[in-house]
């Protein structure tokens, strides 16, 4: 059973960019795409061991790594300026109200969390629940930092989804590290923003809204180890698909189970599912889009169980023919009809209630284990804790060659879902953090 802990805020701050946002730019309209993206915060969870001989349970070092984080931040936010403003509606008014800095002490050890990570439980170690209204309202970017009676530390950080997608985050905290060490080399300093790719529109207010409400859902953390991903990738391999991606098969026996799960909590009762898969775009585009492409540059196409289809190869099928006739048919030339079109799309399959519906993000191969502020890399980073309901997302283990995924089902088909013989032969539910 997880270990209960508590979080006390000991202080809390704004932090301001350290240099003001020129009156030009004090108006940021979001692109199309952001302007239809869910209502949700992106949670991250950054954690570092103390690997010192002294013993910190008196939080020594605590006002010191505080104060270099807060120096970079500032520093780091005058080249992502949009971040320190306050959203209103579909734009982004940059008046440098600053980023909620907040510092927390945890009544536990680091290693008393990685015995038995608990998602429910992880979500007191961020700044802001996923589900928050003020990611399309208020603030933008949030953070955390949790420091632990070991000496370790948690640094727990929300972005509205609204603003930016994992490469985003990607680019500013990798700026942000590097700004903590001193170094402005890996900074971007010319942003090329999504705005400026998919112009902003006059839509109606609704958007869509990730649905929280009703059933109670429960979070898992699945963790495919290397071995066990290349045993799998050659029971997925067929002749249409002989060499899958370790994300494919993974993604398709997750997608399996799910249906599995689905289906037994009805009785034996079987529906069409869909899977809502996320593409990153830049690479995808023609000719692509550079590296420090900052928003929400993400898109999804859709794989369909043709007649109830759930074998494992079937579903890699399904998933490799569903990219291929994205990047033919879409990517490089997309137009605002036709990107409207697939959001109503996307929104009515999800309201559909005679077909499980499924999304899933692959954050794997964004190396968030280079993340060093000057004091090491991260032991294990995390999400923080809780996904949508019916969705999952993979990362990359620490070693970069296994696959970490945290799944949302309801209560009722989880408990399907984590006795699955057939999953349980590659993957370890919820292992301590080694």
């Amino acid at each position: 059973m997880a270990m209960e802990f508590i979080v006390e805020t000991i202080h809390e701050e704004t932090i301001k960019p350290s240099s003001p946002t020129p009156l030009n730019q004090k108006i940021f309209k979001l692109s199309l795409l952001e302007q239809i993206a869910p209502t949700i915060y992106i949670p991250v969870i950054f954690w570092y061991l103390n690997d010192t001989d002294a013993a910190a349970a008196d939080f020594s070092k605590a006002k010191e790594i505080s104060q270099r984080l807060k120096k970079s931040l500032s520093k780091t936010l005058g080249r992502f300026y949009p971040f320190a403003g306050r959203m209103r509606s579909s734009w982004i008014e940059c008046n440098d109200e600053g980023v909620d800095f907040i510092e927390a002490r945890v009544n536990c050890l680091l290693q008393d969390i990685f015995k038995q990570p608990d998602g429910e439980l992880l979500k007191k170690l961020l700044p802001m629940r996923l589900e928050s209204p003020e990611a399309a309202t208020g603030r933008i970017l949030l953070v955390k930092v949790n420091f632990f009676q070991c000496g370790g530390m948690a640094i727990g950080v929300n972005i509205s989804h609204k603003v930016a997608d994992l490469s985003t985050l990607s680019i500013f905290i990798e700026s942000w590290a590097a700004m903590a060490q001193g170094s402005s080399e890996v900074v971007r300093s010319e942003l090329v923003t999504a705005s400026s790719l998919f112009p902003h529109m006059d839509l109606p207010s609704k958007v869509l809204e990730m649905e929280f409400k009703g059933q109670k859902f429960a979070t898992r953390r699945l963790v495919f180890d290397a071995s066990k991903i290349l045993t799998l990738k050659a029971q997925a391999a067929s002749t249409d698909v002989p060499q899958p991606t370790r994300v494919e098969a993974v993604t398709a026996l997750i997608w399996k189970c799910a249906m599995a799960a689905s289906t037994s909590n009805r009785g034996g009762f079987t529906k069409p599912s869909v899977l809502a898969q996320a593409v990153n775009l830049r690479k995808r585009m023609k000719p692509p889009l550079p590296e420090n492409c900052i928003g929400n540059l993400v898109y999804g196409f859709i794989a369909q169980t043709p007649d109830c289809e759930t074998e494992l190869q079937g579903l890699v099928q399904q998933l490799r023919n569903g990219i291929r006739e994205f990047c033919e048919n879409s990517a490089g030339s997309f137009t605002i009809s036709s990107i409207l079109e697939d959001s109503k799309t996307y929104e009515k399959l999800y309201e559909r209630e005679n077909v499980d519906y499924y999304c899933c993000t692959s954050w794997c191969r964004f190396q968030p284990y280079g993340t060093d502020f000057g004091w090491g890399k991260p032991r294990w980073v995390s999400l923080g804790g809780v996904t949508p309901p019916n969705y999952f997302i993979l990362m990359d283990s620490s070693d970069s060659e296994g696959i970490e995924a945290w799944l949302s089902l309801t209560e009722a088909e989880m408990a399907f879902f984590e006795r699955n013989e057939e999953l349980l032969a590659f993957v370890s539910v919820n292992p301590s953090v080694i």
